[in-house]
């Protein structure tokens, strides 16, 4: 009986990442489809092995270079080219990213912009979510509001790394505003979406209260007839005492809201389905003028369904974040 096929390179570098998780050698037998007794023998002595079977061109990495580059891509999500150039390998970037391609465990993928949560943060988070799956609000009467801003080439954290599947999704720390761009204001409820306010200049409490009277009010006095509970950010201006004052006398019922935490305001996804419109293809505006015209013309194609069903999520989004015990959650 012929012996059976040696171990390639990727097969060597992915036992000795299962290896370091503790994977059993019958689960990697069963993954890579390879005899436990070749992954056995590999394991005894990984530096010799297949040596005296070895023909051919000569590897240009040894075991410890392909051990090595799995390692790196897991523990810092690094590039092909930073992981050639700080491990001063003798192959290509290509070579690389082709090796961790084909690597099950690891896919490349965009880095979430998250904030920063401390412990403070997370026990409101707690708190709300437990209050609101205690004692419900009227999620249907509320309207989301949210500022977005957008560039004219495109979105803002465009970050991708190589993700090891094993671990949890990466995130990078952004900044809400700072080129050529175009802020926007709107609100939405599970019946509808306000027009969009393109909002100029520094913003000021003033000019905050100007956006409320002529693009919430119209949208809330014609769909609740004034019967609404209003959700804003903690944004200074939106806490200011001059905007508290006004929304008081307008007798506005005001929805709390947790700081940092965009996942519990459903708006945040109403504004990625409005950036994938926007921008596909990697489409990029030479005008503002003609990006105002691309943010109008997707914004008039988001339909009210897409609304209701983000509505309809927030239990949900509210068992998430007890069971993260506080945590951002996917959302």
């Amino acid at each position: 009986m012929g012996r059976g096929k040696q171990l390639n390179e990727f097969q060597k570098g992915q036992i000795v990442v299962w290896k370091q998780h503790q994977q059993t050698v019958q689960f990697m037998a069963q993954s890579l489809g390879v005899s436990r007794t070749a992954i056995s023998n590999y394991l005894k002595d990984p530096e010799n092995y297949g040596k005296r079977f070895k023909g051919g061109r000569p590897s240009k990495l040894s075991v410890n270079d392909v051990r090595q580059i799995f390692r790196t891509a897991s523990k810092t999500g690094a590039t092909a080219t930073t992981i050639v150039r700080d491990l001063n390998l003798a192959v290509s970037p290509r070579w690389v990213r082709h090796m961790l391609k084909d690597n099950t465990c690891f896919e490349y993928v965009k880095r979430n912009a998250t904030p920063l949560l401390t412990k403070a943060h997370m026990e409101a988070r707690l708190k709300y979510a437990k209050k609101h799956l205690e004692s419900p609000p009227s999620w249907s009467t509320i309207i989301w509001s949210d500022e977005k801003k957008f560039n004219l080439d495109g979105p803002d954290g465009l970050q991708c790394y190589w993700r090891d599947l094993r671990h949890p999704k990466e995130s990078f720390f952004s900044r809400k505003f700072g080129g050529r761009s175009v802020m926007v204001w709107a609100g939405f409820s599970s019946d509808g979406a306000t027009e969009l306010a393109f909002l100029e200049g520094n913003q000021n409490s003033c000019k905050y209260i100007w956006t409320l009277q002529d693009y919430l009010f119209p949208f809330a006095h014609q769909i609740y007839k004034g019967d609404f509970t209003f959700m804003q950010d903690g944004a200074s201006i939106h806490r200011s005492k001059e905007t508290m004052e006004f929304l008081t006398s307008q007798n506005v019922n005001m929805f709390e809201h947790p700081a940092l935490s965009p996942d519990l305001n459903p708006i945040e996804n109403l504004w990625g389905i409005l950036v994938r419109g926007i921008y596909a293809g990697g489409k990029q505006y030479h005008s503002v003028e003609a990006l105002i015209l691309a943010i109008k013309h997707e914004w008039s194609k988001i339909d009210v369904a897409i609304m209701q069903r983000l509505v309809d999520s927030m239990p949900r989004r509210c068992v998430a974040v007890i069971e993260s015990n506080g945590a951002l959650t996917p959302y």
